[in-house]
Order: C-alpha cells, then sequence, then structure tokens
C-alpha cells in the first residue's frame, strides 16, 4: 500500500467531495474493521492559528452524543489536519429533500433531533454555524446525526460573515459576536423549509439580505403539503426563532425541544420511525467495495504456508509461472483502463459554457471591494476558480475575462450558461452565481462584507464556485 493511500493508521478508498471548506475522503480503520469518513483541512500558515485550529478540531472531537457525528481521531501533518469521523449509513436530509416532501411527524423528528445536538455543542461552547440540510444525516433507523462541524466556532466568536447562506443569520451576515441563538436562527430557517419547502429569506434571484436583517419571513401557511393542518405553537416557535433580533429568540434549546416534543405526543403513535418510512427509498447504496473485508485476524497477521516443500525444479517453474501470471494480469487490466481513458477522451463531449455579460450594480462604486481589488480583477479570479474546478470548461462569454476568441457558427449554442450577477451596498457584496443547461438550475451566492481582506473574498468566491459546480446538470 502507497503512503498516498493512508492517513496515519487509516486507509484510504475514495473521494467523496470536494468544497470550499475542505476535502472528504471515505477510508477504512484496518485496526477495528470499520469504515470511516475523513475530512482535510489546510493549516494556517501562521503557528499560532495553526495551534488554534488544532485546539477547536480537540474540543469538537471531545462532542459525545448520539445526535453528533462522533469524531473518532485528529491527524495532523505540517500543512494540513484531518479529522477522522464516524461513517453514516443512510442520506443526508439535502438528498432526502430532492425527493420528497416529509410529514408533520417527521419534521418533528429532524427538528428535535437536530436541536438536541445544538444543545450538546453549546455545553461545550460551541456554536455549529452552518445547520444546513447537507449537514443532516438520516440515519438507517430513522434518526438524525448532525455533522462538519468544521466552520464550529466558541460562543462569542465575530468572524466575518461563514457557513451557507440558507442558514447564515442576520449576525453572522453583520460579522457580530454568534451563540447559541445562531444556531437557532439556522434551526428555524431548516423547520421553515421542512414546513413550506423553500427557504424564509432565499428566492430565485439569491438571499435577500434585507429581509433576513429584519426578520420579515413570508407567513407560514395554515396547511402542510400533505393537507396536515399546521399545529397550534409551531408557527409561533418557527417566527420566534426567526427573529433578527437575537435577543427576541429562545436563549437556550430547552424550552424549544420541550415545545417540539409536545407538538409530537399529540399526533398518533408509530411502532416504526416515520422518518426512516419516508427516507428508506432514498438510501444510498451501500457498495462491495467500499465495505471492509471480514477477513479473520489470525489469518492476516499469522497465517503461513503448511504445503510441503517442492521439487526445486518445478518450484522454481511454479514461480515463473506465477510471476507471468500476475503480471499477464496487470498488464491486461492496464491497457484495458488506457482503451477507456482514450476512447472516453475521443468520445464527444460539448463542454462549452457561455457566460453572458455579468450584471453589476455597485452603490456607491467600490465602496465594499477590499483595496487593489475591483469588479474585474473579482471576475478574472472567479474565472481561474471555475476552470480550477472545472479545467473541460470552454468558457465563452459577452464581457472580459470571458471573451473567445471566435466561436464557430457550425456549432449549436453552448449547452451550458452561467450568469453572473454582482451587487455591492456599503456594507457588503452579493455575488450570485446560476448555472442552466437543459433545463435545470442551480444557483449559488458568496456574500462579502465590507472591510474583509481580499484573501477572505477569495476564499467565499472558491467555495461558491465549488458547490456550484459539485454536480453535473
Amino acid at each position: 500500500m502507497k503512503g498516498s493511500d493512508r492517513i496515519g493508521p487509516y486507509r484510504i478508498l475514495r473521494l467523496i467531495r470536494r468544497g470550499g471548506a475542505g476535502s472528504v475522503y471515505l477510508g477504512i480503520d484496518d485496526r477495528l474493521g470499520r469504515r470511516v469518513v475523513a475530512k482535510i483541512y489546510a493549516l494556517p500558515e501562521e503557528p499560532a492559528r495553526s495551534r488554534m485550529v488544532l485546539r477547536e478540531a480537540q474540543t469538537i472531537a471531545a462532542l459525545d452524543s448520539m445526535r453528533v457525528v462522533k469524531i473518532h481521531d485528529v491527524i495532523v501533518g505540517d500543512t494540513h489536519l484531518a479529522m477522522i469521523m464516524e461513517y453514516v449509513a443512510g442520506c443526508d436530509l439535502e438528498e432526502l429533500l430532492a425527493e420528497r416532501d416529509l410529514s408533520l411527524a417527521s419534521i418533528l423528528i429532524v427538528a428535535n433531533d437536530v436541536a438536541a445536538a445544538i444543545a450538546v455543542a453549546r455545553q461545550s461552547g460551541i456554536v455549529h454555524g452552518d445547520i444546513k440540510p447537507g449537514n443532516v444525516l438520516i440515519t438507517r433507523e430513522g434518526r438524525v446525526k448532525l455533522t462538519d462541524f468544521g466552520l464550529a466556532a466558541p460562543q462569542g466568536d465575530s468572524a466575518t460573515a461563514q457557513g451557507s447562506l440558507s442558514c447564515i443569520s442576520p449576525e453572522q451576515l453583520l460579522g457580530k459576536p454568534r451563540d447559541v441563538r445562531s444556531d437557532l436562527f439556522a434551526l428555524g430557517c431548516l423547520l421553515y423549509r421542512l414546513l413550506t419547502g423553500r427557504h424564509p429569506f432565499q428566492g430565485r434571484q439569491g438571499l435577500n439580505s434585507e429581509a433576513l436583517l429584519q426578520g420579515a419571513a413570508p407567513p407560514l401557511p395554515a396547511v402542510l403539503a400533505d393537507g396536515t393542518a399546521l399545529p397550534n405553537g409551531l408557527g409561533a416557535l418557527v417566527e420566534r426563532l426567526l427573529a433578527a433580533d437575537p435577543e427576541q429568540r429562545p436563549g437556550n434549546t430547552h424550552a424549544v425541544r420541550h415545545q417540539l416534543q409536545a407538538i409530537a405526543a399529540e399526533l398518533p403513535r408509530q411502532l416504526r420511525s416515520p422518518l426512516r418510512d419516508e427516507a428508506e427509498p432514498v438510501f444510498r447504496d451501500e457498495a462491495v467495495d467500499d465495505l471492509p473485508l471480514q477477513i479473520p485476524p489470525g489469518l492476516s497477521r499469522q497465517g503461513r504456508s503448511r504445503m510441503p516443500a517442492q521439487d526445486q525444479k518445478w518450484a522454481l517453474f511454479a514461480t515463473w509461472h506465477r510471476w507471468q501470471r500476475r503480471h499477464w494480469i496487470a498488464a491486461t487490466t492496464t491497457a484495458l483502463c488506457a482503451l477507456g481513458a482514450l476512447l472516453w477522451g475521443l468520445w464527444p463531449h460539448d463542454q462549452r459554457v457561455f457566460v453572458p455579460r455579468p450584471v453589476v450594480a455597485l452603490e456607491p462604486p467600490k465602496a465594499a471591494f477590499p483595496e487593489n481589488v475591483d469588479s474585474d480583477i473579482l471576475f478574472e479570479v472567479l474565472r481561474e476558480q471555475i476552470l480550477a474546478v472545472r479545467p473541460d470548461a470552454l468558457l465563452h462569454g459577452e464581457a472580459a475575462p470571458f471573451l473567445p476568441a471566435a466561436l464557430d457558427p457550425a456549432l449549436p449554442p453552448p449547452p451550458e450558461t452561467l450568469r453572473i450577477a454582482l451587487q455591492c451596498s456599503q456594507t457588503l457584496c452579493v455575488l450570485g452565481l446560476e448555472r442552466e443547461r437543459a433545463g435545470s438550475f442551480r444557483y449559488r451566492q458568496a456574500v462579502m462584507p465590507a472591510g474583509a481582506p481580499e484573501h477572505r473574498w477569495q476564499a467565499l468566491t472558491a467555495e461558491a464556485v465549488a458547490e456550484l459546480f459539485a454536480v453535473n446538470l
């Protein structure tokens, strides 16, 4: 086994996903015969900040709850840190919501379990900061585990806006101190989406920052998608969780969980988890190659051949025959892989992407930009980031830096369109990115607060680009 296939004692099988915050891999702990997930983060160059990141990782690893994905280990190298996490079979909430709406009983299970996870983090002084459906895992038993505390921060931390826009709180957007009420705001956003099918402060054009800062979410419907009436008290709870002023939200999870449990107690009892029944068709298939081999330890560690010794001549012939056979198989496999790669490369794939002229609204001009940065430089960086995650993309646009030398008039129009919009006020800039291909859309935003340094802007745009192109349309 090559060293590049391992992180410490853990054998890495494959890449799961790559995002702005870090790369996630599936691996195996051969010592215990179990699957693990390894998430890799780049360490800051400054030694003091690097030590702080390590301390935060160790604090997160100390969380111990059935509602939180367990951190088994923290592996530190010279430039990177890997958090080795529990592997959770099943699916995530984003995958489930893409297939169906949930019943009220399942919605209450999700909300109550997430609230329990927030309570565990609060006891350790941790704010998760990124409670979105993709970080809510549905187990095969029909319960919830909260994962990806990579953006977690101590309570009272006043970092610039970070986390996903689907769960960002007003104080996070403004770079103000965060505490448990920020996570409860994210729980309110999650509940709102589960009840209505949409985000309270997002539409087709992305985040409505003005509505977010005012706490002006559209009212909840009286009836859910399946015809169930909205229970008494649930609408008022969501309204309190989504208050723009943290002082108007619940101060802790106790009252929230108590109210959720009281509403659930009014529903008919069920023998099985309704969430399990509703999520089961979406559970991912477990590939045989991803499962640890069940080889008895006595055979793998102490096993020795007990065949009687052969005549030396025939032993040499058998050794030569095995060598020939092994290398013939390896050569054949290599040739087939090379042929497959060649055919794939020669097969026509239309990777052209049309970029209309970006929509830019700066008021006042350049107010929120970092020093030595303007919209032209931002779009140039954006183009480089797109090509870093989609090196096969052929960008054709109406404005620099996406202008082509020429478009072949004999070819049909590019099959994919990338629309870019940049809107800046005195306090922040919002960069919107929308992909369209064959009637399918995918949208991501990056919110850059005024005063944030250039490297922070680049990190935020890189994360939005990575998420935008994480899947094929």
